[in-house]
């Protein structure tokens, strides 16, 4: 189960209702138990994080809710994970501490500080979620970050590029507002800003290396960050059999129910060590296995359940099958 630390809700809760919406109806809508809100912040299922962005865009008709909360983000709200940042001595060096302990505050999504050809790039991913969910819990993410390194540099910073998942809205006040002059694009593969290679080296105002030192030990106790290699293959896994319940298990069809393009879906799974044909055959494997459980199945009662043409296509798949069994294996979380 994918979790999130409370202290997260705690500040999206203490905002929502700034704006005028009734805390106690946000608690109940979301789902987070009411006594996970105090003190230093518990992990709860990621399932109420998500909810509680849904039911603020909704009470608020506001689908840049995210954008705006993140904007008023406050140092020191999630704890370890801020204190990592502020001490680090660049923004640089702030950023790299993203990813690295993201599970100190989720274990539901991922930061990645990458050099990719349009300059250094800090892209968001998220393990579980689709759709809204996904929208604006990236959305806050990548503000959120923003924001806070804005907080701790003593010179202007916006990034360059932006790059977002979701479809463009209607306006894009609130993003201008947040990304400032960067370059926004919509339906991308990632939730991404790019930076400037000279913003990297600004110092920050709270650079605190004793501190940093002191804090290092609790950091490198934190579990690590989500595996989004293997977890990707478990997404598909369950994309694609829904997909066969529908009748159309296509690499389109499932990139979609994933919200993510055919071509990203592809890289994702090479980068897990295996393919899309190779997932596909092994939903249909599981499909079939669990068929015929309540009884034996004809050849062209196999095709027809699989979505295969006919019967020698179905024969095909089952020798592929009995190869791929015989020299594969999926990889798992630990390896």
């Amino acid at each position: 189960m994918r979790t999130d630390l409370t202290l997260l809700h705690q500040f999206v809760l203490s905002q929502l209702t700034s704006m005028g919406l009734d805390r106690t109806r946000l608690i109940q809508e979301s789902g987070v138990p009411e006594w996970t809100l105090a003190g230093g912040g518990v992990h709860v299922p990621s399932e109420t994080f998500w909810r509680l962005w849904e039911t603020g865009a909704r009470m608020l008709d506001d689908p840049d809710v995210a954008l705006r909360v993140a904007s008023r983000y406050q140092l020191r709200t999630t704890g370890l994970y801020d204190y990592l940042f502020t001490s680090a001595p660049t923004l640089g060096a702030g950023l790299a501490t993203c990813g690295p302990y993201v599970s100190a505050v989720t274990t539901n999504h991922n930061f990645d500080l990458v050099d990719d050809d349009r300059g250094p790039t800090l892209r968001l991913d998220m393990v579980d979620g689709a759709d809204a969910t996904r929208d604006h819990t990236q959305l806050w993410g990548l503000a959120a970050v923003l924001t806070r390194a804005r907080r701790v540099v003593d010179a202007p910073l916006d990034p360059v590029r932006v790059t977002v998942r979701r479809n463009a809205p209607r306006r894009l006040d609130a993003y201008k507002d947040v990304f400032g002059d960067a370059t926004i694009e919509f339906g991308a593969d990632t939730d991404a800003m790019t930076f400037r290679p000279s913003d990297l080296a600004l110092p920050l105002t709270t650079a605190d290396p004793v501190l940093a030192a002191v804090l290092q030990p609790l950091a490198d106790a934190l579990p690590p960050p989500p595996p989004l290699i293997s977890a990707w293959p478990e997404r598909v896994a369950v994309a694609a059999a829904a997909a066969l319940d529908e009748g159309d298990a296509s690499l389109e069809r499932v990139a979609r129910r994933l919200t993510t393009s055919p071509r990203t879906l592809q890289r994702r799974l090479a980068e897990a060590g295996t393919t899309w044909r190779r997932e596909l055959d092994r939903a249909r494997s599981a499909r079939l296995g669990a068929a015929q459980a309540t009884g034996p199945l004809s050849r062209g009662k196999q095709a027809q359940l699989l979505g295969y043409a006919d019967e020698s296509s179905m024969r095909r798949a089952a020798l592929r099958w009995a190869v791929a069994n015989s020299t594969h294996r999926r990889p798992s979380s630990t390896e």
